[in-house]
């Protein structure tokens, strides 16, 4: 076969692989209010019966989402306003179960989320935001596990966090569960009466991403 003949073979097969890649990979944006973070805190300690367990949620999440099949350049790139995580919303945790199910006080709602945004866990005042960043996504669809870099309080950490993802038309819904300690996450549990009171050192994580595919209308 003489050059020239195989030079055109070489760059047809170098353009088939580079167009179906771009083929097979899809931008998403994170669609805010139908995606959903919970974060589930129990209380622990010696007088652990005087506390509750609390549910931390947002819809405010926004960002991006690259799909396609396993060896495609997959990614996400996902924010977190700090000042919209919320505390104990009653509708949220009555779905969250019974271990969720004792009232909680407008004043005891008030004091966790206090807490919660102030200088000893994610101190807002300085770090409005925590960002969930990969482009380290292994598995086939619909099971894929993510190499997350979470970046809270200014400090990054690598987690894993499984994910299932449901496909459609025009969008993609992606969801999992998992447990994540605090000091993954380089945070102190919050602590009183010299740890008689205080937060469990594993918090559950459940989460649910809906992104659109970019460039789609509703």
């Amino acid at each position: 076969m003489q050059t020239s003949s195989i030079t055109r073979i070489s760059c047809a097969l170098l353009l088939l692989l580079v167009y179906g890649n771009a083929l097979a990979e899809e931008r998403y944006e994170v669609v805010a209010g139908e995606s959903d973070l919970r974060i589930q805190v129990f209380r622990s300690g010696s007088l652990a019966r005087l506390g509750h367990n609390h549910v931390i949620s947002t819809s405010a999440l926004s960002g991006s989402v690259v799909a396609g099949d396993a060896g495609t350049d997959r990614s996400i790139d996902i924010r977190i306003p700090v000042d919209s995580l919320l505390v104990d919303e009653p509708a949220i945790r009555a779905e969250e179960g019974q271990a969720f199910s004792a009232e909680t006080s407008e004043k005891d709602i008030a004091g966790t989320r206090e807490n919660m945004l102030g200088r000893k866990l994610l101190q807002a005042d300085e770090f409005d935001e925590i960002r969930v960043f990969s482009d380290r996504i292994s598995g086939d669809l619909p099971q894929l596990t993510i190499e997350a870099e979470i970046t809270i309080r200014g400090s990054t950490h690598v987690v894993e966090l499984p994910v299932t993802v449901e496909t459609y038309e025009d969008r993609l819904v992606a969801s999992g569960r998992t447990e994540i300690s605090h000091s993954e996450l380089g945070l102190s549990p919050f602590s009183a009466g010299f740890g008689t009171l205080r937060v469990g050192e594993e918090m559950v994580f459940k989460y649910r991403i809906t992104a659109r595919k970019a460039g789609s209308t509703e």
